[in-house]
C-alpha cells in the first residue's frame, strides 16, 4: 500500500536490500506504527506521503491535487481535469512535470536559441503548490488542493484559511501541519521553513512578472500567479500590489525600497521615474508603505512596509 522508494530517491540515501531495514525506516519516520501484534499500522502521514493509491485510505481520500485547465479566462469551458491518486512524495515530481507541460507558454530567445517558456516560473509554481499541500485543513472533508489553469493566470486553492494576515505572509511563520511540513522539507519537496513564498516572490520579481495575489477567505486560501504584463498593461491595483511586496522583500534583506529599486522591479528606465513616483505616492496614501525616515527628502527617499514603520 505504501511505496518506500521516494524516501531514498528524494533524499539520496541508498535503499537497503533488507525489507526489515526499510520497515524500520518507515517506523522512524512516523509512517508506520508497530501494533505489537506482529504487524504495522499505516499512519495518516505515511498514507498522504507514500500511498500508491490514496483513495483506499478514507481519512485522506480526496486530499491529492486536482488540476483543471480552462479554455479562456473564466470557468465557462474546461479543456481537461486530472486528479492525482498517489501520495505527495510518490507523485509530486510527476505532477509538476504534467502541470508545467500544460501551462500557457510564450516564445523567447534564450542564449540565441528560440524556446517555448511557461508563463510562470517552475520554482514559483512548485513552492506555491507545496505551500498549499502543507497548510491545507485536513479536517475539511471532501475537498483538497486544486490547481486551476487559465489563459492569463494560475490559481492554487487549498481548504483552510490563512493562519496569518496575507500582508505578513512573507515574514511571519505559522504551520497548520508541522509534521507534514517537516517531512516535505526533508524530502526536498519544498523550501526550508517559511522560505518558499519568499523564493516565489524573488523569482517572480527577477522575471518582472506581476506580483501574486494572496486571498484568504473563511474556508480557503487562494494564491494567484499572473501571466507576463508590461508596466503599462498592469492595472492600478496590480502596480500597488507589486510595490508593496517589493518593499517587503527589500525589508526582509534589511534593505529599503527606493524609486530606483522599484523601477528595476518594473523593468523601467531612469527617465520613467515619475510613473514609479506616482505608484509610491499612492501606496503611501493608502497606508501600504511608509517612509523609512519621516524627515527624509524626496531625493534618495527610502521606504518600508507599513507594519515596519
Amino acid at each position: 500500500m505504501l511505496d518506500p522508494d521516494p524516501i531514498y530517491d528524494l533524499t539520496g540515501e541508498p535503499k537497503p536490500k533488507n525489507s526489515q531495514e526499510i520497515i524500520r525506516k518507515l517506523v522512524d519516520a512516523g509512517f508506520l506504527l508497530d501494533n505489537l501484534e506482529g504487524r504495522f499500522d499505516i499512519t495518516n502521514l505515511g498514507a498522504i506521503m507514500l500511498a500508491r493509491d490514496v483513495t483506499v485510505f478514507p481519512s485522506i481520500a480526496g486530499k491529492t491535487v486536482r488540476i483543471v485547465k480552462y479554455a479562456g479566462r473564466d470557468k465557462s469551458r474546461s479543456d481537461f481535469e486530472q486528479e492525482g491518486k498517489k501520495g505527495y512524495a510518490v507523485g509530486f515530481t510527476g505532477m509538476m512535470r504534467f502541470l508545467m507541460e500544460r501551462l500557457p507558454k510564450e516564445e523567447r530567445y534564450i542564449d540565441g536559441v528560440r524556446r517555448m517558456v511557461p508563463h510562470f516560473p517552475e520554482t514559483a509554481v512548485r513552492e506555491v503548490i507545496a505551500n498549499a499541500l502543507i497548510h491545507q485543513d485536513f479536517i475539511a472533508t471532501g475537498v483538497g488542493p486544486v490547481v486551476e489553469i487559465y489563459e492569463n493566470r494560475l490559481e492554487v486553492i487549498n481548504p483552510g484559511n490563512s493562519l496569518i494576515s496575507t500582508d505578513r505572509i512573507l515574514d511571519e511563520r505559522r504551520s497548520r501541519n508541522e509534521k507534514l511540513a517537516a517531512t516535505m522539507r526533508s524530502f526536498g519537496l519544498c523550501e526550508e521553513r517559511g522560505g518558499g513564498l519568499d523564493k516565489t516572490l524573488i523569482e517572480i520579481e527577477a522575471q518582472h512578472l506581476p506580483a501574486p495575489d494572496f486571498i484568504s477567505s473563511e474556508n480557503s486560501m487562494r494564491v494567484v500567479l499572473f501571466a507576463p504584463k508590461s508596466f503599462g498593461q498592469m492595472s492600478k491595483t496590480e502596480k500597488l500590489r507589486a510595490c508593496f511586496f517589493h518593499c517587503v522583500l527589500r525589508w526582509l534583506t534589511h534593505d529599503y525600497m527606493s524609486n530606483a529599486t522599484l523601477r528595476e522591479r518594473f523593468s523601467l528606465t531612469p527617465e520613467e521615474y515619475q510613473a514609479v513616483s506616482a505608484v509610491i505616492a499612492e501606496s503611501i496614501k493608502l497606508g501600504r508603505i511608509a517612509p523609512a525616515d519621516p524627515d527624509q527628502g524626496r531625493r534618495n527617499a527610502r521606504y518600508v512596509p507599513y507594519w515596519a514603520a
